[in-house]
């Protein structure tokens, strides 16, 4: 019988032990569902050759056989690692090392990994809010060669758990795929409490318990949308607090056919056409109507490459700035923000791009009362207005600059815009 989870206070105290005699833990890189990742220094007689990623399981108590039995993916990616002709794709898959059960830490499983410096494509995505397309195109290329490579072994190896978390984007500004199967493969032996955030990545058919290549353009689809746009494309979709974890995949599925989400040029007015319909095609609910390969879609991404959109006055200053927000400067990065709003070139939805860019910047450099001012001229430039036909987003506008005045001390200020962002709810 496997002993309770313990929490990540627990996990991280593993920090500064050995495992299996070879791996000493040296820094907590993270924690998920599964356990935690720690940087380790490999041990050879004695002597420290290289790091590693060592992926710690969160239960005890486990056998070989559980850890074959969880780890059979990553195993037989592994295996196919020296087999793969594809150069191009070994370049952006991670390379296991090492597996087994750490005895003196419990019996927990355990898979020792190539050490990418970096961040992970949701770390990546929190701090730039919305990734430009072109990065993103960049990305989501690299992602598909490796997709590319993998469905290309006979049989086919699938991914199964890709999302944002699973994909590194290291230092050599490459990104890697990681994870393969497993939250799929707890899913299926029950290992998984409360399964919503392992399934809101995964296509329909993967959470029915059948996957098929098309399965992982579905997971490549909503990556790309929420890198584009900041949000999930079902985040609205959450199921009620009474329904059993057991429904809720299920319930998830269902409301998802019924549910199609917006394009993500609705949220984010500088994503190009061609983009928009590659991501839509991802999302169909049915395999047979996505793209059916890697290698078509890395085909399709070709194209919005070579087919750049004409960039209008302030769209590279918004970009700028999205890079200094990235690397936390806050001061250059409002700079930018203000030399493009002070043109009188720039389109209404460009500029409103620019307001809503501002808003955290200053927020971030602890300027509350400035924040409060972009938040308020972005509402007043989407008031009675198509430029944001959505009355739950111009209420969510509303909010911002209602918490920023607060923050700044102008109460008056602030329960204006709490009686708009009500309105705005209302009007719908």
């Amino acid at each position: 019988m496997n002993q309770a989870p313990p929490d990540e206070s627990d996990l991280r105290g593993l920090q500064g032990r050995v495992v299996d005699g070879r791996y000493a833990l040296s820094e907590w890189i993270g924690g998920g569902g599964f356990g935690a990742v720690f940087r380790a220094d490999q041990y050879i007689l004695g002597h420290p050759v290289r790091s590693v990623a060592c992926k710690l399981s969160r239960r005890s108590g486990l056998t070989e056989e559980n850890a074959a039995e969880l780890f059979q993916d990553v195993l037989l990616l592994a295996e196919a690692m020296d087999s793969m002709t594809d150069a191009e794709a070994r370049q952006h898959l991670v390379h296991v090392y090492d597996g087994g059960l750490a005895q003196g830490l419990g019996g927990r499983a355990f898979l020792a990994m190539e050490y990418v410096p970096g961040a992970t494509l949701a770390g990546e995505f929190a701090a730039m809010g919305r990734v430009p397309a072109p990065l993103m195109v960049k990305w989501a290329r690299q992602i598909c060669v490796a997709l590319r490579g993998l469905h290309r072994l006979d049989p086919p190896l699938l991914h199964r758990d890709l999302k944002p978390d699973n994909v590194l984007l290291g230092s050599d500004n490459w990104v890697r795929l990681i994870d393969f199967g497993l939250a799929a493969r707890m899913l299926e032996l029950g290992h998984v409490p409360g399964t919503v955030g392992t399934l809101q990545y995964m296509a329909p058919e993967t959470a029915a318990g059948s996957s098929v290549p098309e399965s992982d353009l579905y997971s490549l689809g909503l990556l790309m949308y929420e890198g584009l746009t900041g949000r999930h494309a079902y985040a609205h979709l959450t199921p009620p607090p009474s329904l059993p974890d057991a429904a809720h995949g299920d319930w998830l599925q269902e409301q998802k056919r019924g549910a199609p989400p917006v394009r993500p040029s609705v949220h984010n007015n500088l994503v190009p056409p061609a983009l928009d319909a590659l991501v839509m095609r991802l999302l169909e609910p049915r395999p047979a109507q996505r793209h059916r390969s890697a290698e078509d879609v890395i085909a399709a991404l070709d194209v919005v490459l070579d087919r750049p959109v004409v960039r209008q006055p302030g769209e590279a200053d918004l970009e700028e700035a999205r890079r200094l927000r990235a690397q936390r400067q806050w001061a250059a990065a409002a700079a930018t923000l203000r030399r493009a709003l002070a043109r009188h070139d720039i389109a209404d939805p460009i500029r409103l791009a620019l307001l809503v860019e501002l808003g955290p910047v200053h927020e971030s450099g602890g300027d509350h009362l400035a924040a409060a001012h972009s938040w308020a001229d972005a509402c007043e430039l989407v008031r009675g207005r198509a430029l944001m036909p959505s009355g739950q987003d111009r209420a969510r506008l509303a909010r911002r600059a209602e918490e920023a005045f607060r923050k700044a001390g102008n109460r008056f200020q602030a329960e204006r815009f709490a009686r708009q962002a009500r309105a705005e709810r209302d009007r719908g």
